[in-house]
């Protein structure tokens, strides 16, 4: 689990950079949505399943309504919008995998495509 925070910590880094961006008036929501895409694939190769991601972005939720959340109010927003994106790609991928068949049938694993 910890491999996994840190990767999630990597793209906290860049989102965070993105967030300067967006503080000064530029559109920055692919960039996120990329930065999310490729966190979800890196935590998938390393061995992460929907389960294990909710769990941590979860954590980073809390941190979302924390009063530090003041201080950077652009990354927080940004950090909420990527969590939004998270959800959305796991929905969309388990239901890929329910509309295929059991993983277990197909020889399919968990994926971000």
């Amino acid at each position: 689990m910890n491999d996994l925070k840190e990767i999630v910590g990597r793209y906290l880094l860049k989102i965070r950079e993105i967030s300067k961006k967006a503080a000064q008036g530029e559109i920055v929501g692919d960039l996120v949505r990329t930065q999310v895409k490729k966190c979800l694939i890196e935590m998938h190769a390393a061995g992460a399943e929907p389960g294990d991601i909710r769990v941590i972005f979860d954590d980073l939720e809390s941190c979302i309504y924390s009063d530090c959340a003041v201080l950077e109010p652009k990354f927080w927003q940004l950090l909420l919008t990527a969590k939004l994106h998270v959800e959305f790609l796991l929905f969309i991928e388990e239901n890929h995998q329910s509309a295929v068949g059991s993983s277990a049938a197909t020889g399919q694993h968990f994926g971000i495509h």
